[in-house]
């Protein structure tokens, strides 16, 4: 039983490697460390605290998001309840390999006997999938406002890198589609008859399923969820004017709002510690094309990681003072 916990470990330690040795090579070959010292200490402390609160209030439009999911499958949950398991998960997502294990810790946090685990689980789905759809529509909208202002990068990276955002976006649609169609359905019926007689995990992932396709029956939320998210897209952008502005980075806003989307996107590919050192390189790609400096993209990137870090703190306070579920309920495990 105790086996899988050292690999694990080994894995989260390997990747965070990785991920810290690009962080290193980026600083070392590609950025001058007399202009980052510079710019970090002629910082404008205001500013970042400013980030720090606009962050903040992202994450509390989060957790709003998800009270409506929760909501219109009849699970009642506060608006401060949720934005203390968002904050549980936002604090251990800075410290797993993959955002599962910080989904896994938000369900638990909620919920109890009258929260099913599968309800909660099946509202996490969802949002993924709807946050993907996001991503990908606010990825091919900075590509084409990267196609505008990078006049002078190669034509092939950006047509390979539209082919891979639209690939996502398709996919994605495609298969929340087909997941919640009439013929899934009756698929998922079927299938959770023959879950339910493979052990206690067999049934809980039967009904994990048809409680995913119930959101079939919610499409004005669903499109309200969707809208919202595609917004809060624009939320990374206003992060990196912010931090341009406290660093004293000449990037102009058109810049920024061509590429942040594009290499937000791919960022959030959840393989890395905290995405150190990816975001860096991404950014260093991205907005190496519209003539931003690697010193400059590295900052940028670097004071996105750091701020986001910061932010989750809280999270590792409400663990502190009430556990991972604070005062009420016990996790319906399956």
């Amino acid at each position: 039983m105790a086996g899988p916990e050292p690999i694990s470990a080994l894995r989260l330690w390997w990747r965070l490697g990785l991920g810290l040795a690009l962080l290193l090579i980026l600083f070392l070959f590609l950025v001058d460390p007399r202009d980052v010292w510079a710019h970090l200490r002629g910082a404008d402390p205001l500013l970042l605290v400013l980030l720090m609160l606009w962050l903040s209030a992202d994450r509390l439009l989060m957790s709003y998001k998800w009270t409506l999911l929760l909501h219109c499958r009849g699970l009642a949950i506060n608006q401060s309840e949720a934005l203390r398991a968002y904050y549980l998960g936002t604090f251990a997502g800075c410290f797993l390999p993959t955002t599962l294990g910080a989904d896994a810790l938000r369900i638990g946090a909620v919920s109890h006997a009258g929260r099913t685990s599968q309800d909660v689980a099946a509202s996490v789905i969802m949002e993924r999938m709807l946050g993907m759809m996001a991503t990908a529509l606010a990825g091919l909208v900075g590509l084409v406002l990267l196609k505008q202002v990078a006049t002078g990068a190669p034509p092939g990276r950006l047509a390979t890198t539209m082919t891979i955002t639209l690939g996502l976006a398709g996919g994605t649609l495609l298969l929340l589609v087909s997941s919640l169609s009439g013929l899934a359905g009756r698929l998922l019926e079927r299938g959770e008859q023959m879950l339910a007689g493979r052990g206690k995990l067999g049934g809980w992932l039967g009904k994990l399923l048809l409680a995913y396709h119930q959101y079939r029956r919610h499409p004005r939320t669903l499109a309200l969820f969707l809208t919202l998210s595609f917004l809060e897209q624009g939320s990374p952008v206003v992060a990196n004017w912010l931090a341009a502005q406290a660093l004293h980075l000449d990037i102009s806003p058109l810049v920024l709002a061509a590429a942040t989307p594009v290499a937000m996107a791919l960022a959030r590919v959840p393989i890395w510690f905290s995405s150190f050192g990816v975001v860096e390189g991404l950014f260093v790609f991205f907005f190496g094309l519209v003539g931003v400096g690697a010193t400059e993209a590295f900052l940028l990137g670097l004071t996105t990681n750091v701020t986001a870090m910061l932010t989750a703190l809280p999270g590792l306070f409400f663990y502190l003072a009430g556990g991972l579920r604070g005062k009420g309920g016990r996790e319906d495990r399956p």
